[in-house]
């Protein structure tokens, strides 16, 4: 490959670089108003074995994306591309730490000093070269950038790990530790030190990306949506929160407080960190109506062009995000004070895994009383479980629980028999209900635990079998079927439907 010489027009300057060069440069930082560590294994892995591939097929250089900064005040801020440079940092640390192994400590303090921390030469103060965002970086130094003798590493080690940037930090660590061992397995010694050179050489000289720097964040951010404009990978989360940051001109900081306090709230619902743009979706839905994940973009700009109106969006994703948690999460404190089954009755809803009520539910959580939400809870269950067996698509319930979660909103819906009353013609009846639940063939074991555990629950007599406390994955299906194969399924089947 032939790498011609940079490029600049207007506010834009473009150059070839590398991965060792920017970091041997130092002084780059993630600004707080950009993304945690977000590399899983599959990608830190993809990343070293690509990197072995041209290494070991005799390549001049290997190419790995674009990295857009802006320069400010002698440092350098990383808008896109930390994940690269993070990631190739937590690889070098590695090799640091095999030479620290190997008793080669000489070699280990100038890997240090050329790409991870300097030491002033008056002042003798330490200067990180590549500096996480606001949540990361601390465990980032103390993980990575410390030595393994170190007595805060060590202990860090015996820590849980509450976030999950810390989590895939951590993970993408022992993966680069795996890589270099797997890189010098079963060498001599001077071979070892020969091939950690090589790579490291690889890295400073042959690493490339194309360094893209730009005069503002305006600038970067539309850098962003032309990048994704063009195919290339960028989230759709990344993509709106960015335009929400570069329209909040003068009030940025209070977007971005209120964007990373609504993060916060989602990392504490299990499985749903990554949600963010369907939350935002979800919360949109109930302000404006029926909206595809696809559309959600485009409708953000169109009704938030300017920096007011993206801080009163941020606020309400702000606001909004312990509610969302709320009917998701069982456990969440907001349920303190409605009872313990209504905390079933949420758990129950999560199990069944029907996400497009959401919605429906933020909107009653935030509208209805608290014995009207509860009536929604059982309706919804009701639902849920007819439109699964029936096989009604998701696609025909969407919009329709989307319209009514706008209604609640806009206070046209104040009771859940007005919603009932709506969905009457979509929600299966009882003849359809009966007849395929009598024939029903169910391959999803979550399911089939729910269902045969009501079944059970409805035979022993349970007021509302529905309701399942402490579902989990922990009851096998065996110890379900078990205590049942005794029991007249039509009459279990005829029992349940009374109740769903």
């Amino acid at each position: 490959m032939i790498w011609n010489m940079g490029l600049q027009t207007g506010s834009i300057a473009i150059d070839p670089e590398t991965i060792g060069n920017l970091l041997k440069a130092g002084n780059l930082r993630v600004p707080p108003s950009q993304r945690s560590y977000r590399w899983k294994d599959e990608h830190v892995e993809d990343l070293y074995k690509d990197v072995r591939g041209a290494i070991e097929n005799g390549e001049d250089e290997y190419f790995v994306g674009s990295i857009v900064g802006i320069k400010s005040a002698g440092k350098t801020y990383v808008y896109d591309g930390q994940q690269r440079l993070a990631t190739s940092m937590i690889l070098i640390a590695a090799i640091r730490d095999r030479f620290l192994k190997d008793k080669d400590e000489r070699t280990a303090d100038l890997i240090e000093q050329e790409s991870l921390v300097s030491e002033d030469r008056k002042t003798h103060e330490k200067s990180i070269h590549f500096i996480l965002n606001t949540e990361d970086s601390p465990y980032f130094q103390n993980r990575i950038l410390l030595r393994p003798s170190d007595t805060t590493r060590k202990e860090l080690k015996k820590q849980a790990l509450a976030r999950d940037s810390h989590k895939r930090i951590n993970a993408a660590a022992i993966v680069a530790k795996k890589f270099v061992d797997s890189i010098t397995e079963n060498l001599s010694s001077s071979n070892v030190n020969n091939t950690l050179h090589k790579w490291l050489d690889f890295i400073q000289d042959s690493l490339r990306v194309i360094w893209v720097q730009v005069a503002d964040e305006r600038t970067a951010f539309t850098i962003f949506e032309t990048m994704n404009d063009r195919g290339l990978k960028l989230s759709a989360a990344d993509l709106l929160k960015n335009y929400l940051y570069a329209i909040a001109d003068d009030r940025r900081d209070e977007v971005i407080q209120k964007w990373q306090s609504m993060t916060g709230v989602l990392e504490t619902i299990d499985g749903e960190e990554e949600n963010v743009v369907e939350y935002v979706r979800c919360l949109w839905i109930t302000k404006y109506g029926h909206t595809r994940t696809k559309q959600l973009y485009d409708k953000i700009k169109e009704k938030t062009p300017n920096k007011t109106k993206a801080l009163t969006l941020a606020s309400d994703l702000e606001v909004a995000a312990q509610d969302y948690a709320a009917v998701i999460l069982s456990s969440h404190e907001s349920l303190a004070d409605r009872g313990e089954n209504v905390r079933t009755k949420i758990a129950n809803i999560r199990e069944l895994g029907v996400t497009q009520l959401r919605p429906l539910l933020l909107a009653a959580f935030r509208k209805f009383s608290k014995a009207e939400f509860d009536k929604l809870l059982d309706a919804c269950v009701s639902w849920s479980v007819r439109t699964l067996i029936t096989g009604v698509p998701s696609g025909t319930i969407e919009r329709p629980y989307s319209t009514n979660a706008l209604a609640i909103t806009e206070g046209k819906i104040k009771k859940t028999a007005q919603v009932k009353a709506d969905l009457a013609g979509i929600i299966p009846n009882d003849a359809r209900f009966k007849a395929a639940f009598a024939s029903a063939n169910v391959s999803n074991g979550r399911l089939a635990r729910y269902y045969l555990r009501a079944l059970q629950r409805c035979e022993d007599g349970e007021p509302e079998p529905q309701y399942i406390p402490n579902p989990g994955a922990e009851v096998t299906l065996e110890h379900i079927l078990r205590p049942i194969q005794g029991l007249n399924g039509s009459i279990s089947r005829q029992k349940t439907r009374k109740h769903i």
